[in-house]
């Protein structure tokens, strides 16, 4: 009976808003059921199947800092083109004349247009704030025009060792970023501060430890499982995310 309830509850959110919790036969079912103030989510087996959960562990791995920035299209010629973007001491610090970078223009592009830098200037910071670079790259199709802003991106630096996480562990609301976190008999949502992303993992810097097992797959149903707990029982609608 217990697991009946548990599952009618879990359907329901999962459809939609509702002014109030769903009723079977004379009792009330709230997420109650599933939450726990100041605990978290109950985390158990039947809870693992009902909301599709996966958990994994997060580790220490080699993670390269991933660099983007908007830059502006200033010269095209004879199919190459080149594109002015500013940098900052860090940037500056950690790139290298010639590194390989990428060009896309957010609307335009079919795909991401390989490139180099080929210009640090450091002079300019001192009246800007911030240091110049320029990245080449070929643009035999004429993609770009003078004036265009492009988003130019690649990894810096050496790789480095860092605490991550798979991207789809973190749930990003108004408030900050988060992910659950297995604490016992329970699933409690923790805040992290993220750095450098990379091949679907993020770098974690602060708010989880090497060996701590979080979510990685239906952090959606458990955030709406503590919304209805936390709103008196009336779940928010789920959002899909943007591809």
């Amino acid at each position: 009976m217990k697991k009946r309830i548990v599952l009618s509850l879990v359907t329901a959110m999962l459809l939609g808003c509702h002014s109030k919790s769903p009723v079977i036969g004379s009792e009330e079912i709230t997420s109650l059921h599933l939450f726990n103030p100041g605990k978290g989510v109950v985390f158990s087996q039947e809870t693992k199947e009902l909301l599709n959960l996966e958990v994994a562990e997060v580790a220490e791995k080699p993670m390269r800092r991933r660099f983007e920035k908007t830059a502006q299209v200033y010269r095209t010629v004879g199919g190459l083109s080149c594109a002015l973007l500013l940098l900052d001491d860090k940037d500056i610090s950690s790139l290298k004349l010639g590194q390989i970078m990428e060009a896309k223009a957010p609307v335009r592009t079919k795909s991401p247009i390989t490139g180099k830098l080929v210009r640090i200037d450091r002079q300019v910071a001192s009246a800007l704030g911030k240091g110049e670079g320029v990245m080449e790259f070929a643009d035999s199709e004429h993609q770009f025009a003078m004036g265009d802003f492009v988003v130019v991106s690649g990894a810096t630096g050496e790789p480095k060792l860092v605490l991550v996480a798979p991207v789809s562990a973190v749930l990003v609301t108004a408030e900050g970023s988060y992910v659950y976190v297995v604490n016992g008999s329970h699933l409690s949502r923790t805040k992290i501060k993220t750095g450098a992303s990379d091949n679907g993992m993020v770098e974690v810097e602060d708010g989880l430890y090497a060996g701590d097992s979080v979510v990685i797959k239906g952090i959606e149903n458990l955030w709406l499982v503590e919304l209805s707990a936390l709103k008196g029982g009336t779940p928010c609608c789920p959002v899909a995310k943007k591809t």
